[in-house]
């Protein structure tokens, strides 16, 4: 546990309590901190405004910086209450994993999981981060992020590319079969001997804040199988979508799934 950031966490729990502002010196008693260290912390966050200081009365209040973190937050719940019954329902019709992928950094990382009833499984673990290029079901969340952060990503995660440009040519390329398509697919990539299908999940606001689908053994999945499944991950990602507030666009997003 790193003691300084438990500290600020108490000054910002007891701002968000109070109902109104707050001294130094009602903060230092609160908290039982020094008030060297409270005024540390306290300049800390007015310089990112997640604290302001009222210039006439020297009193401090949360500032307007926390609003987009909660809402950030409020929407990742209702992303997983709304995710939770199409996820079941894909694993009903696949009898797989299914999985719903976010964002954090340049990784994706696992937000939801749904176990189907096979014994023979691939393993994949809540919370942990892997690269956003990697494996079906976090590329199709990397295909629609915006052209800018696609650049970045490589620039600074890829380095290597610069000197082998034919690699990034194939992932663009690869990237781009996939927005055409609408739905991702990796075989053997990032998990040996498995395939893992993803597509996409959009906001009311056009945004791919998501991707859900499913990896399974190849031992399960014939290319007949692997054309079943990409359809209806396609299907319950649309559906969810809708769910989010997401209307039809030019991309064609087809009806919600029965």
């Amino acid at each position: 546990m790193v003691q300084s950031l438990v500290r600020a966490m108490e000054i910002l729990e007891h701002l968000r309590q109070s109902d109104k502002s707050c001294s130094l010196a009602e903060l230092t008693r609160k908290t039982g901190l020094p008030s060297s260290t409270v005024h540390r912390i306290l300049q800390t966050f007015c310089s990112t405004n997640y604290v302001v200081r009222d210039p006439k009365t020297h009193l401090y209040r949360l500032g307007t910086a926390l609003i987009p973190l909660g809402m950030a937050a409020t929407r990742r719940l209702k992303l997983r209450d709304s995710a939770l019954p199409v996820l079941k329902n894909l694993m009903r019709m696949t009898e797989e994993d299914v999985f719903l992928i976010i964002i954090s950094g340049y990784q994706g990382i696992v937000l939801e999981k749904v176990e189907g009833p096979n014994p023979l499984k691939v393993v994949e673990r809540f919370g942990g981060e892997v690269d956003l290029h990697c494996g079906g079901i976090r590329r199709s969340l990397f295909a629609y992020q915006p052209d800018s952060f696609i650049e970045s990503y490589i620039r600074h995660h890829l380095p290597h590319m610069a000197e082998h440009p034919e690699e990034k040519e194939t992932l663009l390329r690869n990237l781009s079969r996939i927005r055409e398509e609408g739905v991702a697919v990796s075989r053997g990539e990032y998990i040996p001997h498995a395939v893992g299908i993803g597509a996409p999940v959009f906001d009311m606001n056009d945004k791919a804040i998501a991707s859900i689908g499913l990896i399974a053994p190849q031992s399960r999945t014939p290319p007949e199988q692997v054309k079943r499944f990409k359809e209806l991950v396609k299907q319950h990602a649309e559906q969810l979508s809708a769910l989010l507030g997401y209307v039809r666009n030019n991309r064609g997003i087809s009806e919600e799934c029965k």
